[in-house]
């Protein structure tokens, strides 16, 4: 019976009213602000009047501690903005598959269709030749474009041999050299108008895929090509 007493706990007006704390995480700024708070409490309740606390001091400790808050929360919102962004561009972009982006490289899938080409000069050439091949690296045709102006130059491949035949639809090769008056080479990059696939995302960047296989980002399309 004695046991049984013993265990029924004693009122005790000191603690009866006394809110239980709740358990923050230390390292939130909600945590740190109410630490500082108390200890603020406490040494306000136990400094020496002789040589009292610096008031501007523990203000901009405090504000410090509310400055910390504000950045974390304009963090939160730019993450969330971003993110809205982002998924708008995706859902914009979807629009573009199976349309044609002119886009830096030298493959070609032809599928019977005419295709637009284009090479952008470093500096002005006297001639610039172009060449295409077929997937056993034999040359099916070579245009000449004579002289051209630093920059862009575009023209469009029919998809005809040198003799005029129809070429089958399959893998091709895109090859510029370009001379200046003087004979040296000038320096050449091609594009070719390739269609998109597909799109897709890949660490939130979006990745256009084209009909060859690449995977390029919006930033790489050069130009978009009417329909």
């Amino acid at each position: 019976m004695s046991e049984f007493i013993n265990t029924i706990p004693v009122y005790d007006p000191r603690t009866a009213n006394v809110p239980k704390r709740t358990t923050l995480d230390d390292t939130s700024v909600k945590s740190m602000s109410e630490n500082f708070l108390r200890m603020l409490t406490a040494q306000l309740q136990n400094q020496d009047p002789l040589n009292p606390l610096d008031n501007a001091s523990m203000t901009s400790q405090l504000a410090a501690l509310n400055q910390v808050d504000g950045i974390n929360r304009l963090n939160t919102s730019i993450n969330s903005l971003v993110a809205q962004m982002q998924s708008a561009s995706f859902m914009n972009l979807a629009n573009t598959v199976g349309k044609t982006a002119l886009v830096a490289g030298s493959k070609m899938v032809y599928q019977g269709e005419p295709i637009t080409l284009a090479a952008n000069l470093d500096a002005a050439a006297n001639t610039l030749m172009a060449t295409v091949r077929n997937e056993q690296g034999e040359i099916v045709t070579q245009v000449n474009l004579g002289a051209v102006a630093a920059g862009s130059t575009e023209f469009v491949w029919d998809g005809k041999d040198d003799a005029g035949n129809a070429v089958p639809a399959g893998l091709y090769q895109l090859e510029f050299k370009a001379s200046n008056a003087a004979g040296e080479a000038v320096n050449v990059t091609s594009y070719v108008g390739s269609v998109i696939a597909g799109i897709g995302q890949d660490k939130g960047n979006i990745l256009l895929t084209l009909l060859d296989g690449r995977d390029i980002t919006p930033q790489d399309i050069f130009r978009w090509m009417m329909a």
